[in-house]
């Protein structure tokens, strides 16, 4: 015969992993529900395509301490899409999942944008680099 106990946990821990689990699915659907499809970057109000800033940016190869990155210049692409006075103002690059990283422009000026989308900046912590970028916005 089974003690009382047992029987209790018995009952009591597929009901936490289903609890867990429901917690895991709804927290996935939010997540999707919430990231903006767009094909586009805006950048200070204009709308680009990867392959137009392509075609305006000028290609540089940056170390980080995940190797090389190639990708198009950050302060050339600013300048090129006329942002003027480049270095009045801060930058915040934002993600279709929501994701934001504000820098300034020293910062900026070390940085790229890959063909795929993502900011990479030398020398700076991980959270700094954006991946699946939708917006640079120029405060």
């Amino acid at each position: 015969m089974r003690a009382p106990m047992n029987l209790g946990k018995e009952k009591i821990i597929p009901i936490f992993a289903m609890i867990v689990l429901f917690i895991g699915i709804f927290s996935t659907i939010y997540v999707h529900a919430n990231q903006i499809e767009k094909d586009t970057i805006s950048i200070n109000g204009q709308d680009y395509t990867i392959d137009q800033l392509f075609s305006i940016g000028k290609i540089r190869v940056i170390e980080t301490d995940e190797g090389e990155k190639t990708g198009i210049s950050l302060d050339e692409l600013m300048s090129t899409v006329g942002v003027g006075c480049t270095d009045c103002y801060k930058y915040t690059i934002k993600a279709k999942d929501g994701y934001q990283q504000t820098v300034d422009w020293t910062i900026l000026k070390t940085g790229i944008l890959t063909d795929y989308g993502k900011v990479y900046f030398p020398n700076t912590a991980h959270t700094l680099w954006v991946r699946d970028v939708i917006e640079i916005e120029v405060k």
